[in-house]
């Protein structure tokens, strides 16, 4: 049964109207759904290609092996990617964004109150667990290739400035106690970023779990001090 007022507002709209309105409710949810899959086929093919680069190295970085990888069709790759500079260039993209998304929701779920001193301790320690993961495994694979192959060069270098500028842009909000003093903070990143990379690809040397926590200890030491000359 129609009611007096669904009367009126159907009356209210013209019959063209009405019908392509009428038409376009049960096409919503179709549509939905089909941008909801090409979503996840994308993000099925980045993860098959950081496989591959953490597993087999950058040489191995083939459209056909990710495609294999990925069981996904040439048609859904080329959807996606229509050459490997596209799919370079979005790999970049999703590794470092996987590892920033990592980074904030472990330093985020563990700290506990605004302690600059705590704050400093805790975002060192998920900053290095954020160097170990595959996606950072991956993007230094691109940073070593990037070395003799121009290509891949002109895509990273760019791409990896632009990213620096949000990763910095977000420690700003995740950590406020550095509000102010942007030239220190960067300087804090940088510190951890070197020292934890050093750390990373100098590992097999230094397996004495000792050695690795001293030098965690005189990073934090190293950027409470740069904190204090901030913000004295």
């Amino acid at each position: 049964m129609t009611t007096r007022g669904q009367a009126i507002y159907e009356d209210a709209m013209p019959p063209a109207e009405s019908a392509r309105k009428t038409a376009a409710i049960p096409e919503a949810k179709p549509q939905r759904w089909q941008q909801r899959k090409a979503a996840m086929t994308r993000e099925v093919i980045l993860d098959a290609a950081t496989d591959c680069l953490v597993e087999d190295g950058y040489a191995a970085l083939t459209t056909v092996e990710v495609i294999n990888r990925a069981g996904v069709s040439r048609g859904a790759m080329h959807h996606h990617f229509a050459n490997r500079s596209e799919l370079l260039a979005a790999l970049i993209d999703h590794v470092l964004h996987k590892r920033l998304e990592r980074f904030l929701s472990e330093y985020l779920s563990t700290i506990e109150d605004s302690d600059p001193a705590r704050a400093i301790e805790v975002a060192t320690d998920v900053h290095w667990h954020s160097v170990q993961t595959p996606e950072y495994a991956a993007y230094l694979e691109l940073l070593m290739a990037a070395r003799t192959d121009a290509e891949l060069q002109a895509i990273l270098v760019p791409a990896t400035n632009a990213f620096e500028r949000e990763w910095m842009s977000e420690m700003e909000k995740a950590l406020p106690q550095w509000m102010g003093a942007p030239k220190e903070m960067l300087l804090a990143n940088d510190l951890a970023a070197s020292l934890h990379l050093g750390l990373l690809i100098n590992r097999p040397y230094f397996a004495d779990k000792e050695r690795r926590r001293a030098v965690r200890d005189k990073l934090v030491d190293l950027v409470k001090e740069v904190y204090r000359t901030a913000k004295p």
